[in-house]
Order: structure tokens, then C-alpha cells, then sequence
């Protein structure tokens, strides 16, 4: 069992951090570049004497289960992984506990967070609280490994529900819509899931905002964090563009045309977030700032994708440049600069990597 342990943890526990560079390199720059210590232990302190705010934590540590769960399912669908199955025959004795512990190093993030707060809980003396916290951590990884179990010992099945399928089928099939037919047959609970995360930083970002003022750079930095959330899909439509849509790129379209394409791809997948976005702010903000302040998610997702397909990163190097784009950007946004500007420059700059002579027809 000693030597399944190890290939699970290479399989699934490493390849997961690895993919999800990225991903902890933005939580670590906000939750821990911008709150020092003392800033965490009186987060923590707060949600100790009042239990019930313990409900915004717990949602986003749900939300990340779902992620690492997602990972799984995909995961195991790659052919060079399908091995995984022929797990069912270890008996059960000894394959439930190795589940949990794949389960728990996969949630490590969380539970060390979460032993911190239960440890500010205990040393001001809100009992109730530190149960509440070790209960509700030790459920969600019992829950969670109870999961990945079913996951490990389901037989591959790539196929959709019938009414999934039936409702994707009204989606249109001109260009624009491709790869969103894409996401929604191979990727559905990622794209749920990250729309959902996306739309909770919006929603965040709007509170902010509607309590320090009108100072419209909340809401755009809201929308710039939202596009670091949605990085993935540029890399994912690059690989898209590679295995399915050979026959497209042989055909006498320029590349102007293409990036315009690809352009109203981006548009679309935006659409959740222009809804939760609009929907929270133009009875009370200027509608103009508020257009220009939504495209910043479309137009850095295109120059994502026009860097990605010139350049061609691995994940993993294609992650830390999201993440210091990302940070980059933010300082820009907090320097005043006007968002029409940052968005002229970031469009000329995607249109310079579309000109280039080594892009990939």
C-alpha cells in the first residue's frame, strides 16, 4: 500500500500544485502580501467571538474541495492516468484511509488555516467556536474523501447527462461559440465553479466599494483579480485551438479576423460577470466607467491568450506570468491610471502579438 501511496501523491497530489501554481501564488500575494500576522489574528479573532461569520470561510473552503474534486475527475479521464480504476480491486480496508490522506494533503491549505483560527479561538477562550471549526473541518474532509473514493472507483465515463446535452445543443455553432461548447461538455463544473469564485470577488469588490466611496478603482481591481481567476481559459482555448480547430486555421482568414473572433469568445465568457457586475452597480455609478471598467476582464483575457500563443509556456510558467501580469496591472490601476488608457494599451499590445510572424495558423 506503502508504494500506491506514492504513486497517488505523484499522480494527483503534486500534478495538482503544480497546475495550480498560479492559483495559491494570487491567494498567497493577497491573503498574505497585503495582511501581515497582526492582520490575520484579528480577522480571527473577530469571526471567534461572532461564529456565524464563520459561514463566509467555511463557503470558500467548500468552494476549493469542489476545485481539488474537479481536478480529480478530469484527472483520471487522461488516458495516460487510466490505470487509477484498476485501484478497485485493493480492498477496501486499506483503501478508504489512503483516499482520506490523498483527500487531506490535497486540502493542507485550508486545515493549516483553519488550525490557526482554532488556535486564536482556544487562547481567547471561545470554545464553541474552536468545535465549531474542528467539527466543520474534519466533516468536510470526511465528506470530501468520501468523494474522491467514489470518484476513484467509478468507471470512466466522459459522456453528459441527456439534459445537459440537450440544452448545450441551443447554444449556436459559429466560431465565437466553439470553445464555449467546448467548456461546457469537457469542463462544466470548472467553468461553474470558477464563474462562481468570479462572481464572489465582483460581489466583494462592490461592497468595498459602496462603503469607502466612489473611488471606481475598487471595482476595477475587483474585475482585474476576477481575470486572474479566469486565466485558465485562455490557456485551455490555446490547446483548444491545437487539437480542434486545425481545419479553421487553413482556411483564408486573416488574423485580424481571427482575433476578432476570438475577441467575441472572451465576450461571451464574460457575460456572468457583466451580469453580477452591472446588476450590483449601475443603479448607483456612472455607466460609462462602469463599461469601461467590466472590458478589462475580455481584454486581458485576449492578451493572455495572444501571449500564451506566441510564446507557448508550460502551465506551470504560464501561471507565474498570470500571476506577475496580474500583479503588475494592479499597481498600474492603483496609480491612477485611467482604465480607457490601460485598455487601449492592452488591446494594441494583444493586436502586436496577433501581427506576429511566428504565431501559429
Amino acid at each position: 500500500m506503502k508504494a500506491i501511496s506514492s504513486v497517488l501523491v505523484r499522480v494527483i497530489v503534486k500534478e495538482f500544485y503544480k497546475e495550480n501554481t498560479g492559483f495559491f501564488l494570487v491567494v498567497l500575494g493577497l491573503g498574505f502580501g497585503f495582511l501581515k500576522t497582526p492582520q490575520h489574528m484579528d480577522i480571527a479573532s473577530a469571526l471567534a467571538f461572532r461564529p456565524i461569520y464563520y459561514l463566509v470561510p467555511l463557503g470558500l473552503w467548500v468552494l476549493y474541495t469542489i476545485k481539488t474534486l474537479n481536478f480529480f475527475y478530469r484527472v483520471k479521464r487522461l488516458p495516460e492516468n487510466w490505470f487509477l480504476t484498476e485501484v478497485i480491486g485493493l480492498p477496501n480496508k486499506g483503501l478508504k484511509p489512503l483516499v482520506v490522506y490523498i483527500q487531506f494533503l490535497l486540502l493542507f491549505p485550508i486545515l493549516g488555516y483553519s488550525i490557526f483560527m482554532t488556535v486564536i479561538a482556544f487562547q481567547l477562550g471561545q470554545i464553541n467556536s474552536a468545535i465549531i471549526l474542528i467539527t466543520s473541518n474534519l466533516l468536510l474532509l470526511m465528506i470530501a474523501g468520501y468523494f474522491l473514493f467514489l470518484q476513484l472507483v467509478k468507471p470512466v465515463d466522459p459522456s453528459i447527462s441527456k439534459r445537459l446535452s440537450n440544452w448545450i445543443r441551443l447554444i449556436p455553432r459559429q466560431y465565437p461559440f466553439l470553445f464555449v461548447h467546448h467548456l461546457l461538455h469537457r469542463h462544466s463544473i470548472s467553468l461553474v465553479l470558477t464563474k462562481l469564485f468570479s462572481a464572489a470577488v465582483i460581489l466583494g469588490a462592490t461592497a468595498i466599494f459602496n462603503v469607502e466611496g466612489i473611488d471606481f478603482r475598487y471595482l476595477a481591481l475587483g474585475i482585474l483579480i476576477s481575470s486572474a481567476i479566469n486565466a485558465n481559459f485562455s490557456f485551455r482555448y490555446y490547446e483548444f485551438e491545437g487539437s480542434a480547430l486545425k481545419l479553421y486555421r487553413n482556411l483564408p482568414h486573416s488574423r485580424i479576423k481571427i482575433f476578432a473572433k476570438n475577441s467575441v469568445t472572451y465576450l461571451i465568457l464574460s457575460l456572468p460577470e457583466f451580469l453580477v457586475f452591472f446588476g450590483n452597480n449601475w443603479s448607483t455609478s456612472d455607466i460609462l466607467n462602469l463599461f469601461q471598467i467590466a472590458l478589462i476582464l475580455p481584454v486581458v483575457s485576449v492578451l493572455h491568450h495572444m501571449v500564451v500563443k506566441n510564446i507557448r509556456p508550460n502551465q506551470e510558467d504560464y501561471a507565474k506570468y498570470v500571476f506577475f501580469a496580474t500583479a503588475f496591472l494592479f499597481f498600474v490601476i492603483l496609480g491612477y491610471v485611467p482604465v480607457y488608457i490601460l485598455l487601449i494599451t492592452l488591446l494594441v499590445m494583444s493586436l502586436a502579438f496577433a501581427h506576429r510572424k511566428n504565431n501559429r495558423e
